[in-house]
């Protein structure tokens, strides 16, 4: 009978041998994907806090049934923005836009101009031009 208690016990330290080295692994592992998660999380935070972004103008064209905006836009942070990667809204709605500008990368203290094409409906209206990591800016203009 003391033979069996032995193997037993043996069999139970083994398993809590195998369950102790998974559970510490996966510990790890989490662990480890935390961190990079909060490394990433600094990083977009920091990069919102250097982008700033201003309308200088929004002009819109001759009205003939639709019109084109053309929106003068200024890079006022110490962040590189991608140009081809702003988000444009018209009164709430998503619009596409055109820019002239070879280069899609937007340094600080640039000027780049964009239009916003087919646009419809006379009046006072808003846009807002939005950057990737959500810094935005808005004017307004009339038709």
């Amino acid at each position: 009978m003391g033979f069996e208690i032995s193997v037993v016990a043996v069999m139970f330290f083994i398993t809590a041998l195998v369950v102790g080295s998974f559970s510490y692994s996966m510990l790890n592992t989490s662990n480890d994907i935390v961190n990079d998660a909060s490394e990433e999380q600094y990083q977009m935070q920091n990069s919102k806090l250097k982008t700033n972004i201003e309308v200088e103008s929004a002009v819109p064209g001759n009205y003939s049934g639709t019109y084109n905006l053309t929106v003068t836009l200024s890079n006022t942070g110490s962040e590189t923005v991608l140009f081809d990667e702003l988000n444009v809204l018209v009164d709430g709605n998503l619009e596409s836009y055109v820019y002239s500008d070879v280069a899609a990368t937007w340094t600080p203290a640039e000027t780049r101009n964009m239009t916003v094409t087919d646009l419809s409906g006379t009046g006072s209206h808003r846009v807002k031009v939005v950057t990737r990591n959500g810094v935005s800016a808005y004017s307004s203009y009339v038709v």
